[in-house]
């Protein structure tokens, strides 16, 4: 048996890569294997923007994968979802577990957002646009969390709390 391409044993992302697109998964299943696109978009449609005397994929390695962003998305991005399999009575037989790992519009989102407060500090209204069934909850909850956690160069919290308010039934 590959060990390779089970879940939680070796590999954390996969990731589909040419030089015009990049596409990710967590789970290598056979023919079940479905990849979500890790493109950074162009001229607000789907794709990469060109890039000079470059692959329009080259921020995978430049940006992403560089050492500092990996080691960030690891300890601040990826985690484990499980969720109860139930049978038609609600009687939980089953678990589920789905390893997270952020879309390239997540990532962006949640480190430009953050990025801006450290520079212009709290009071400003931002408004980030995600599409149905785009991963707007874990954007939400990532933002939350780095918000609660910021701090000024003076090492003082930059917020007293974060409140979400939310149309959504289950929360992290």
């Amino acid at each position: 048996m590959n060990y390779c391409f089970n879940l939680k044993k070796r590999a954390l992302v996969y990731f589909a890569v040419d030089p015009d697109e990049v596409y990710m998964t967590t789970r290598v299943s056979e023919d079940k294997t479905f990849f979500l696109p890790f493109n950074r978009g162009n001229n607000g449609g789907r794709g990469n923007p060109t890039v000079y005397n470059d692959y329009k994929t080259s921020y995978l390695w430049k940006d992403i994968l560089h050492k500092d962003s990996l080691l960030d998305i690891l300890f601040r991005f990826m985690f484990v979802q499980e969720e109860d399999i139930k049978d038609s009575n609600g009687e939980v037989i089953d678990k589920r577990e789905t390893v997270i790992f952020p879309r390239y519009h997540q990532l962006d989102a949640v480190r430009q957002i953050e990025e801006d407060v450290k520079k212009n500090g709290a009071g400003k209204s931002y408004l980030s646009q995600h599409s149905a069934g785009s991963g707007k909850t874990n954007s939400i909850s990532w933002l939350s969390h780095r918000l609660a956690k910021l701090h000024d160069e003076h090492d003082e919290a930059m917020f007293d709390s974060v409140i979400v308010v939310t149309d959504r039934r289950v929360f992290r």
